[in-house]
């Protein structure tokens, strides 16, 4: 009987340490449920400061470069469009020079002309170039050409240093009687890169 009661008593404890670990396993292991989680991922998107300016004109027909003089100075590069700007069907033609200074500074000068039929006729507008340095642009020229070709400058006076920004002036041309005219001109913001406000 004594004999029985030992093994009775090995059983309860093992069955008490079963339960034990069992209770022990329940309570203490990680509870972990899966969840469906629906997340709105916005796109990522990078800012460079705003579009590079662009003068509007595309697709020379031609480029000729040069070399500047011993100072850095000259025309190195001088690229032809051909537009009809005036719709005649015939091709006219704009022409970019881009002439060094020997410094930081730089200007691209331009020439408009219309085809007459007979020959190109110059009809390029006073002071058309621009006024471009290391920081700051005083005087950008753009061209468009839809729905109607018209050229808009926007100019700034020097103030007491080049990067000192200062009021600008707004100008637009249109073509009208086979000529370049003002169409508007007004005040407009101050800066110090011109080619910001295009």
């Amino acid at each position: 009987m004594e004999k029985n009661n030992g093994w009775i008593k090995i059983i309860i404890i093992l069955a008490l340490i079963g339960v034990g670990v069992f209770v022990f396993y329940k309570f203490n292991k990680p509870h972990t449920e899966t969840k469906s989680i629906s997340v709105m991922v916005e796109p990522i998107v990078e800012t460079t400061g705003g579009a590079e300016f662009t003068d509007g004109l595309e697709n020379p027909v031609s480029v000729h470069n040069f070399e500047p003089d011993e100072f850095g100075e000259g025309v190195v590069e001088v690229a032809t469009f051909s537009y009809d700007i005036d719709e005649d069907g015939r091709p006219d033609r704009i022409s970019r020079a881009r002439r060094e200074t020997g410094t930081a500074h730089f200007q691209y000068i331009y020439k408009v002309e219309l085809n007459n039929g007979e020959k190109m006729v110059n009809i390029t507008p006073k002071d058309f170039f621009t006024v471009e340095g290391a920081e700051c642009a005083h005087q950008k020229i753009q061209f468009s050409f839809k729905p109607d070709f018209s050229i808009t400058k926007i100019s700034r006076p020097m103030g007491e240093d080049w990067d000192t920004p200062t009021q600008s002036t707004k100008t637009v041309y249109t073509l009208w009687n086979n000529n370049l005219h003002v169409a508007t001109t007004s005040e407009y913001k101050t800066v110090c890169d011109v080619a910001e406000l295009f």
